[in-house]
């Protein structure tokens, strides 16, 4: 069973547009919700974050969560939880479906200037405060001034990608994120930030399908063969079954594959028990 996990991951990331509660006359509005204290917790999807007193939540259909302030009936969100599912295409290495899926996640046009990205600005693993893994994800974006053809550049993010299920083709996941409409510079990255840390999910990750994502995470520290010209290590293929599978990975620059043997605790969390790169 091979599947790219990153591959997904991204495309995890640009399915995850807003979800709305529709009112009977078709228009979409949030259901409100302020809590009083820093816990949120979306008993029906499973998940729980702390967020600054500052700021109220709003409950969207779908699992779906912003965090923001209010100024009169105003909301402007600060940051943006959402549990998503997608299909993905096996086979497809990381750089092919950044080229396909990143156009989607950040096309805007308006009479005067056209947005889209232009690729992947970083990929760092990520842990949150509980140890769950995940990736901070950030993207490059090229902002054009239609009546004068001028570009400027400018990064988007940063998004915090938890996979929970993933299949050879489909993965569920929880992104904590900016909200889409903002740019890097413009986000409040440090509330983003500290929101994703703070995420559990109640359910616990399938054993059989948490290897991979643990793998991902954590290539730099299990890799022998290091990062080189600061390139990142990112799977663009992973087979695991019956403690032991097989990872092609590289950083940019230099590709490897390595064979690993697992095991889980009695928490079911994965240790991977060897990792060694063929030569």
């Amino acid at each position: 069973m091979k599947y790219l996990i990153l591959a997904i991951v991204l495309v995890l990331v640009v399915v995850g547009g807003i979800y709305l509660a529709t009112k009977p006359d078709g228009s979409t509005t949030p259901n409100e919700i302020t809590l009083g204290s820093r816990a949120y917790q979306n008993a029906e999807y499973g998940y729980a974050v702390s967020y600054p007193d500052t700021l109220v939540a709003r409950e969207y259909a779908g699992g779906n969560t912003a965090f923001g302030t209010e100024s009169g009936e105003v909301f402007n969100a600060v940051a943006e939880v959402r549990l998503v599912t997608v299909s993905g295409n096996a086979g497809e290495s990381l750089q092919e479906a950044a080229a396909r899926e990143l156009s989607l996640l950040c096309a805007a046009d308006s009479t005067t200037e056209s947005f889209s990205c232009t690729g992947l600005d970083r990929i760092l693993p990520f842990r949150t405060a509980s140890g769950m893994n995940g990736y901070e994800l950030y993207l490059k974006g090229e902002l054009t001034n239609l009546a004068s053809s001028e570009k400027t550049m400018m990064r988007k993010g940063p998004y915090y990608v938890f996979p929970l299920e993933v299949s050879a083709t489909a993965g569920r996941a929880i992104v904590v994120h900016a909200p889409l409409a903002q740019s890097a510079d413009e986000a409040d990255a440090a509330t983003i930030r500290e929101i994703a840390r703070s995420l559990t999910v109640s359910e616990p990750l399938q054993s059989g399908e948490s290897v991979e994502a643990y793998v991902a995470a954590n290539l730099s520290s299990l890799s022998s063969m290091p990062e080189v010209l600061g390139g990142t290590f990112y799977v663009t293929a992973i087979e695991a079954a019956d403690g032991a599978g097989t990872v092609s990975y590289e950083d940019g620059h230099n590709a490897y594959t390595a064979d690993f043997t697992y095991s889980f605790n009695a928490d079911g969390a994965v240790s991977v028990d060897s990792f060694v790169v063929r030569q």
